[in-house]
């Protein structure tokens, strides 16, 4: 019988694993997934424990964390581009939010250049950009994930272990349909899926797809991880408290990692069906979210 390498580790343990497709959501204060200067006129709005919404400067761009116990995988981050706020958007962008919380963080650090080329008027916001379809994939390609293209107008990459997806629709017929997709885990039952519409610059596909074939592992409790894919997982290097020479710092354990927290209100991201959720940290009563 084929044995995880979490197998012989305690729950609250924390490793590096690879890939990043079946590493599962981990567990991130909300303030280092967004990097929005919120000094310099984004604002911020949330509702308890619910919606956490920012809004740029003019309005342009909106993005969100929506929880919600009533979807498959606990909610979706949300991003948005708006030349008028009180229509529909000129493009979005929806990740579940199961989605490998470095993945979103660092498709959001792009959201952020864009918009401040926007500002500065080097970059439109609201149209394509000049990145090209292959500039988006030579990551995966690079990584050794597979490449297959249909005569329908879609071709799809695979990673090498079957599990990790992303989609181009290089022709596109129906514009109410993504343009890009990806997902991991089972192909029967993922554990997260990510969408770009038609009209999303090519460049925050790009920074998606770059995450997601980076070979820096991604740190998690094993609690954390996500039972279906434990066969697939290496660890390139065990961070666990067992495992630290003698003398040494042990590493923090990961019992009680602190949830995703903004000023009075908290959003929970973690795998689900990989355990209960940790006690949240209360959050400051002002200033920048922390």
């Amino acid at each position: 019988m084929a044995l995880s390498p979490l197998d012989d580790l305690d729950d609250h343990d924390v490793v590096e694993v690879l890939p990043r497709h079946l590493a599962g959501p981990g567990i991130h204060e909300l303030v280092d997934v967004w990097p929005f200067p919120f000094d310099q006129g984004w604002t911020l709005h949330h509702s308890g424990d619910g919606p956490a919404i920012v809004i740029s400067p003019g309005m342009r761009l909106l993005a969100g964390h929506i929880p919600s116990e009533d979807h498959v995988r606990g909610g979706e981050w949300l991003i948005a581009a708006h030349k008028d706020p009180f229509r529909p958007a000129t493009w979005t962008a929806t990740l579940d939010a199961s989605t490998p919380v470095e993945l979103v963080r660092d498709l959001y650090a792009e959201v952020l250049a864009l918009c401040e080329a926007d500002r500065r008027g080097e970059r439109n916001l609201l149209r394509p950009d000049d990145v090209r379809p292959q500039d988006v994939y030579l990551p995966l390609l690079t990584a050794g994930w597979q490449h297959t293209i249909k005569t329908d107008g879609v071709q799809y990459f695979r990673s090498p272990d079957g599990y990790g997806v992303l989609q181009h629709a290089y022709v596109h017929k129906n514009v109410a349909a993504p343009r890009w997709s990806a997902w991991g885990g089972p192909p029967d039952h993922p554990l997260w899926k990510a969408t770009f519409s038609s009209a999303v610059p090519a460049s925050l596909v790009a920074a998606f797809a770059s995450s997601l074939a980076s070979p820096v592992p991604l740190a998690r409790a094993v609690w954390n991880i996500p039972a279906d894919t434990r066969l697939h997982l290496t660890l390139p290097a065990a961070l666990t408290d067992a495992a630290a020479p003698q003398g040494a710092p042990a590493q923090s354990r990961a019992s009680a990692p602190s949830s995703p927290t903004l000023p009075s209100a908290h959003a929970r991201v973690s795998a689900p069906g990989t355990g209960p959720a940790p006690t949240v940290r209360p959050a400051p009563s002002a200033g920048r979210p922390r």
